[in-house]
């Protein structure tokens, strides 16, 4: 009886959290910085970001922000087979995208032969405002939230 209740509050827990959310709750922000051979044209390097991007798009994800830094020398030589890379071209494309896309994100930048490096990381959640307590210089002792509160 006790392992039944036990269980029972947790499906409540879990009802209670699912209910109520949006869309886009699961969506997650990322970055993906790309190295991609410099021995490419610049629109295979387009090309390369238009593919990423469009995969982010089908899983229902959004595109945020894509900056290239042009080609930059390494600071040290990329071996692959039969080829040595001294210089490469540097981009990153932000997106907000489910979890479950960068397993397959990854695995068509691997798949890729014109990109060398790639890496997809998770960017902090940013706290609301309305989180953050309010500092009075001219009194210490009063902290404020931002919409007026007294914090609790």
């Amino acid at each position: 009886e006790r392992h039944d209740r036990a269980r029972r509050a947790r499906a409540r827990a879990r009802a209670s959290a699912t209910r109520g959310r949006r869309a886009g709750d699961g969506m997650v922000l990322y970055d993906a910085m790309i190295v991609v051979s410099a021995k490419v044209p610049k629109t295979a390097c387009a090309d390369v970001l238009r593919r990423l991007g469009a995969s982010v798009m089908d899983a229902g994800g959004v595109v945020t922000n894509v900056a290239s830094y042009g080609a930059r020398t390494l600071a040290y030589e990329f071996r692959r087979p039969g080829e040595k890379h001294f210089e490469a071209q540097f981009v990153k494309m932000s997106f907000n995208a489910p979890p479950t896309l960068v397993a397959e994100a990854e695995r068509t930048l691997r798949i890729d032969e014109r990109v060398l490096r790639w890496v997809i990381t998770k960017k902090r959640a940013m706290r609301r405002l309305n989180d953050y307590k309010a500092h009075d210089p001219r009194n210490p002792n009063a902290m404020q939230s931002y919409d007026g509160r007294k914090p609790s």
